[in-house]
């Protein structure tokens, strides 16, 4: 859900995370932040993505991520 994601996190790095199939996130050259100081979301950033084809059990979002790490 949206209002459960991460709104600071780092980039930069080229180290693979299998379990979340991406870059790593908790190191990098440098940090990303979602929202201002003050909490107010920066112009252009936001960490809301797309909902639609996500309302899926974390068993079967996992057997699907398994599967597309097998291609």
């Amino acid at each position: 859900m949206p209002k459960d994601r991460v709104t600071e996190f780092w980039v930069g790095s080229r180290d693979f995370d299998p379990k979340n199939v991406g870059f790593e996130t908790t190191e990098g050259k440098s940090e990303f932040k979602v929202n201002k100081e003050d909490g107010s979301i920066m112009e252009g950033n936001s960490n809301h993505g797309h909902k639609y084809g996500t309302e899926l059990l974390d068993g079967d979002k996992s057997a699907l991520i398994e599967y597309m790490k097998s291609l």
